[in-house]
Formats: C-alpha cells, sequence, structure tokens
C-alpha cells in the first residue's frame, strides 16, 4: 500500500511553488466569473430590443438541363440564428462548467493529472468553447456556409485535440529524459490557422453595400486573432522551461487567465457592437 501511495505521489514535473489549493480557488473563481458573464449574455440574447439574426445557408450545386447544360450555386436558408446572444453565452457557460468540474468532483484527477504535466479537461473544453468561438468570429465576416462552419468547428477543435497529444506524449519524454516532441504541436498549429485563413480571406474580401465594416468587428479580428496564438505561445513557454514558465502550473495558471481574458473580450465586442440598441 505504501509503495502505491508513493507511487501515485510521485511528480513528473518539478514539484511547484503553486498550491492546489490556490488553483483550486483560482478555477472557482474563473467559474463564477465566466458563469455570470455566461448568463448576462444569454439574457441579453431575449431581450426583445436587441433582436439580431443571421441567416445560416447551403450552397450546394443545381444543375441546369440549359441549353446549354451548366452547374450553378443555389444558396437555400437552412435556419436563422435569432437569439445570437444566448450563442454568446454558450462559450462562457462551457468554461463555468470545466472550472466547476476542475474545482468540485475532478478535483482529483485534476491534481494527478498536473503531477504529470497534463489538464485533460481544459483541452476537451478548449475543443468546445474556443471551436464555438471561432465559428462566431467567421460569422461576423460573413461565412454563412453551413458546411465551411462546420468544417472550421472541427479543424478548431482538432487544434486543441492536438494540445492534448502533446501534453500526453511529453509526459513519457520527461519520465525518460529525452528532448520534447513538438510534432503534435506542429499539427495543431496547422489545424489551428485554417479556420483564420478563411477568416482572413472574408475580412479582406468581404465589402459593405453603402458604407463600412463596422469598427467593432475590426476590433474583434484583431484582439481574438491575439488571443488564439497567446494559448500556442504559452505552450512553447512551457516546454521551453523559459522564466517562470519553467514550473508547468505558472502555465497553467496563464492558461486560466487567457481563457476568461479572451472570452470576456470577445462576449462584450459581441454585445456592445451587434446587441446595443444603436449597434
Amino acid at each position: 500500500m505504501t509503495d502505491m501511495k508513493n507511487k501515485e505521489e510521485d511528480w513528473v514535473i518539478p514539484k511547484s511553488e503553486i498550491t492546489f489549493e490556490y488553483l483550486k480557488k483560482f478555477n472557482r473563481s474563473a467559474m463564477i466569473l465566466h458563469l455570470v458573464q455566461g448568463l448576462l449574455m444569454v439574457l441579453f440574447g431575449f431581450l426583445p430590443f436587441l433582436d439580431f439574426s443571421m441567416d445560416i445557408y447551403t450552397f450546394y450545386l443545381e444543375f441546369d438541363l440549359g441549353p446549354p447544360p451548366t452547374l450553378s450555386p443555389n444558396p437555400e436558408v437552412i435556419f436563422t440564428f435569432t437569439v445570437l446572444g444566448a450563442f454568446v453565452g454558450t462559450f462562457l457557460l462551457l468554461s463555468a462548467i470545466a472550472h466547476f468540474l476542475i474545482a468540485y468532483p475532478l478535483n482529483k484527477l485534476y491534481i494527478r493529472d498536473l503531477k504529470k504535466g497534463i489538464n485533460k479537461v481544459r483541452w476537451f473544453e478548449y475543443a468546445l468553447s474556443s471551436s464555438i468561438m471561432i465559428v462566431l468570429i467567421a460569422l461576423f465576416f460573413g461565412v454563412l456556409d453551413f458546411w465551411a462552419l462546420f468544417m472550421i468547428f472541427i479543424s478548431n477543435a482538432l487544434m486543441n485535440m492536438f494540445g492534448l497529444m502533446m501534453e500526453l506524449h511529453n509526459v513519457y519524454t520527461r519520465k525518460l529524459k529525452e528532448k520534447v516532441r513538438w510534432t503534435a504541436y506542429y499539427l495543431g498549429v496547422i489545424a489551428g490557422a485554417v479556420p483564420w485563413i478563411v477568416i482572413t480571406a472574408y475580412f479582406i474580401n468581404t465589402g459593405v453595400e453603402g458604407g463600412e465594416i463596422p469598427g467593432f468587428v475590426y476590433w474583434i479580428y484583431a484582439i481574438e486573432l491575439i488571443f488564439f496564438n497567446t494559448f500556442a505561445i504559452n505552450m512553447i513557454l512551457q516546454y521551453k522551461g523559459i522564466g517562470k514558465w519553467k514550473d508547468y502550473l505558472y502555465g497553467e495558471r496563464v492558461y486560466i487567465i487567457l481563457s476568461l481574458v479572451s472570452k470576456t473580450f470577445l462576449a462584450w465586442l459581441v454585445f456592445g457592437g451587434v446587441f446595443s440598441p444603436t449597434g
């Protein structure tokens, strides 16, 4: 029993000055902040004076026998977002649920994984919440094809799964004192770049009849592009062991802060730009 207990308590990463109790409280605070904002967004989304909607299309080809025979896109509306505010609240509420799981029912698993240099809950939550965020950003730049949005969602989710794979692989490199394996990271960079390439193409080529693209849309593009990249930079600093990031738990705390700040900025930029009575 003693040997088993000691084995469970062995750290793969060096011990940290940041305590698990501190991280529990930090996650609990992040849960409350995400939850309050998420509920506010859902509430705002259902208010009658905040009416905003977007049609989502399919662009299947239609064959015309002619003459001459032709194939042409046949756009059809398959559904309409009529409560976009509730959609905005979704990624905040998903984060609140993840922080609740970490702080309470899955706390022991969280601690055990952190000792190995992993946080599985983080990556599964990001796969959902950040993919919803990137779809929302794509909508504002005119990506209204359902299947294009679907591919953007899946590509971004895969990016986060590669993040999980990066951590899982390097549990073994730490144990064997080998060099860090970056293959999963590089694959994640490719998967994560695809949605932004699409969004940037729309950003460059989208025109607005009778006016300009609203200023808040530019802010969404710039701020969220920066934040999406800071997560990747945080991982680099962790695995390069640069400065305070030599402590894996320091990087874990930074992930929590980045998640909260990026989601907060996106939610309130959308609300301020679209859902305000003068938006």
